[in-house]
Parts: C-alpha cells; structure tokens; sequence
C-alpha cells in the first residue's frame, strides 16, 4: 500500500487494525511511513475535539428523594394499614354486641318461690329404687333452702323422699317461652376461675326451647394461669332437679321452661351447681340449627377419628332415622356433619359421644386460633351473626371479647379433658329404664377435685 491509499482511506474514516485485510495493509503502512502516521494521529485528535465540542441532549431533571420522603411515605403507608384493620375490628366488634344483645337471656327481678329452691342430701349407698320414673305422678313438699354459698367440694345429691320428677310434656313447641331470674344461690368465683355451662339443645326448627339437653359440657376457665379444662356430664345422669325432685339432667332445661318464674337455663344451672358444688358464672344454651351454623361460620373443621362411626338409626331432625358413616382417620367436616358427629352413639357409646363433643369443642376453638387476631374477631362476628336466633347466653359482648383476650396464648394442646366414664355410674339401677345412669359413691366429688386441681 503507498502512501496515496493510505491518506485515502485514512480520509474516508478507516482506521488501522485486524478487522480486515484492508486494515491490516493500513496498519503496515503506518508503522513503516512517519508522514501517514502523524496525519492518522492528527486526525484522530481532531475527531476527539469535535465530538467534545457538541452539546449533550438536556435530559429531563430527576427527584431527589431524601430520607424525610421516604420516612414520611412509610408513615402514611403504615397509617392507612393500621386505620383499615382498626376499622374491621371495629365493625366486627359493633356485629358483636349487637347479636350479643339479641341473644341475652331475659333476667327480670322476680320473688323467689318455695318451689324454686332445692335439697342437698347425702346419697344412700347404693342407690334405692325410690328413683322414681318420669311417669309418676307430682307431689309436693316443705322446701328447704340451699345455702348461698357453695363450697367448692362436690356433694352427692339425693331428693327428699316425698319430692318426685313430673312428666315431661310433648315436645310440640306449644310451650311459651318464659322470662329468667337471676342466679340463686351462686356466688361470682372469688378465685380466679370462672365457670361457663355449654348446653346443647335437641331443639328442632319450629319448636320452643322447651327441649332437653343433648350435651351438657362444664368449662372451667383460670385465665392468670392460663388453663382451661372441659368436664361433660351424661345426658343420661340421675341427678336432683331443684325442686322436681330426680331426673336425668338433660330435663332440667324442659322443666325450667315449663316455669315462668325460672326458665329452663337457670334451671339447669342449679342443677349442674346442686350437683358439682361449684358456682357457674355464665351459660351458653345453643340448639341443632345454631350449632350447625357457626361450624358454618368459620369454614368447617378439622378431626381425626380413631375408628371409623357407622350408625344405621341416626335420629334426624324430622324424628325419623338415617343411616351416617365416617371413616377413621383426619377429615374435614362441615357443620351438619359436626353436629351429626357430635350426636351419634350407636357406633361405640355414650361416653365416646361425650369425648367426641369435646373433641370437636377443641377443633372449633383451634380453627379460629388459625387466624391472626383481626380476623379471629372478624370471625367471632361472623359466628355470632349465624347463632343469633339460635342461641341463649347471659355472656355480653365485653365479656366475649375478654375472655377470649385472655385465653389468647392458652395451648389448647394443654387443655384437660374430664367425664364421667363406665366405672363411675351404675347403668339401668332405676328398674324399666335401663339407659339411666346413677352416680357411684364418690365418683361425683372425685371427678370434681380433678377438674378444679388438675390432672
């Protein structure tokens, strides 16, 4: 390459290197000839100044954020999260104590009659047949007064000997719903334990509370310690009714309801604290329709079944019988299936029926723990909302909402479990009724110094 070729391609931009033939003739030209190689390097220079010469495009200015700005955006955002979970809370809240209200159990000021009181005795050693039959006719007798202030041990209750059960009316919702009078007899716990008696009524659609007593569930609640412990008791137990003399303890709520001035949730409160000798502060008294509802309410539950349940003559709510079936192991059920659960004993027995409630009594409690706590109120309101036209309860909205604060770190892995179990009754004592269960001597007053101590 001479020196004309290289200034000419030097001149059309073309610069010495090994991308090309071309390049490469250029590059050993340039190291042989001095005059070509100051014109690239003067070209090269003039190329570097022209480009340095022109302007940059103006680009459009760019925020400058500080840490002020970004402080003052985290502020406003944690402020709009707290606001929207202070306003769920809220609403929840409000749902809360208005369905609380409406479920309150009616408690005017009445004067307490002779027949409203009750007798504690010694029980007899065994039991004699004076454990008369519903079907026996009613009689009357001096009462006595039962004293104010229960002691915490357990009595074993016998009736007086001229007092009898009366029969139990037809359950055909005919029955007036009575007004309920506060507490006889029962002190608020000076311990730190509170007491609250679930009841589950065999209630159908269309009929008055006028009904017996499915479940009958004793929860004692010690919230400085945080413990909490369950008791049920048959439905079946021979136990004094104040007042009406002996019948199984699922009666009492019908015969509460047959008498205005007691109703059948303070009824079965006397009953329950004539039997344990412990002061009950609150009841809860749900039936079939509200039960099924608030397993509803909160998406179901989850139980784990040892064995598998089949019951070919389950009861239905029309009173005719079904045939149901669970398999064992882990299974989601909704709320028909829960109370269902809840309610079958021709698999195994009663007393694995009572387990099962509590069983279950846990699963709806550990349902609702799965939730943070917003959402866990937000639930409460939700349940209540379905169990308000199914529900009595002398518990409100305060006292809702405290107690289940309080109970909020509790491990319901921890929470104890009592019932009586075959060995503490007698079965089919009373002659003609052989599903009637007596208590043993001391079976009463043992189970009782279990609940209140613990395992």
């Amino acid at each position: 390459m001479n020196c004309s070729e290289a200034r000419a391609l030097l001149a059309a931009g073309i610069r010495p290197g090994s991308g090309s033939t071309t390049q490469a003739l250029l590059h050993d030209h340039l190291a042989q000839c001095a005059t070509c190689r100051a014109l690239a390097e003067g070209s090269d220079q003039a190329l570097l100044a022209a480009l340095l010469a022109t302007p940059l495009p103006e680009r459009p200015p760019t925020r400058n954020w500080s840490i002020h700005h970004l402080l003052f955006l985290l502020l406003a955002l944690l402020a709009g999260w707290l606001g929207f979970q202070t306003g769920r809370v809220v609403l929840a809240g409000i749902t809360i104590s208005q369905n609380m209200t409406a479920m309150q159990l009616p408690s005017p000021a009445i004067t307490v009659t002779p027949a409203m009181m009750a007798i504690a005795t010694p029980l007899p050693t065994p039991i004699p047949s004076p454990l008369l039959s519903l079907d026996q006719p009613t009689t009357t007798s001096e009462a006595i007064a039962v004293d104010a202030s229960p002691t915490p041990a357990a009595l074993e209750i016998a009736v007086a000997a001229s007092i009898t059960p009366i029969r139990l009316p037809a359950i055909d919702g005919r029955v007036p719903v009575p007004t309920l009078m506060p507490t006889v007899g029962v002190r608020l716990p000076e311990d730190d334990a509170i007491h609250i008696l679930l009841l589950g009524s065999d209630r159908r659609p269309g009929e008055s509370w006028a009904t017996r007593s499915d479940a009958v569930m004793l929860v004692r609640i010690e919230p400085s310690q945080r413990r909490v412990a369950l008791l049920s008791l048959p439905r079946d137990l021979m136990v004094d009714i104040p007042g009406y003399g002996y019948g199984r303890i699922n009666s009492a709520t019908v015969y509460g309801e047959m008498n205005p001035a007691i109703g059948g949730a303070e009824l079965a409160r006397r009953t329950v604290t004539n039997l344990l000798g412990l002061p009950i502060d609150h009841i809860v008294w749900v039936d079939f329709t509200g039960f099924t509802a608030a397993v509803d309410a909160i998406g179901g539950i989850e139980v784990e079944l040892e064995q598998a349940i089949y019951d070919p003559a389950y009861p239905t709510m029309d009173y005719g019988i079904t045939t149901v079936y669970f398999p064992a192991g882990k299974q989601w059920i909704d709320g028909a299936q829960a109370l269902i659960l809840s309610r079958t004993r021709h698999a195994d027995s009663a007393y694995a029926r009572e387990e099962r409630q509590q069983m279950i009594a846990l699963a709806i409690a550990r349902r609702i723990r799965e939730h943070d706590p917003v959402r866990q109120v937000e639930l409460a309101a939700h349940v209540t909302t379905a169990l308000r036209p199914h529900i009595r309860t002398d518990l409100s909205a305060d006292e809702l909402l405290g107690l289940a604060w309080s109970l909020r770190e509790v491990d319901l892995g921890a929470i104890e479990r009592f019932a009586l179990g075959p060995d503490d009754v007698y079965e089919g004592l009373i002659e003609g009724d052989p599903y009637a269960l007596t208590p043993r001597p001391g079976a009463i007053a043992a189970l009782v110094r279990d609940f209140v101590n613990g395992k």
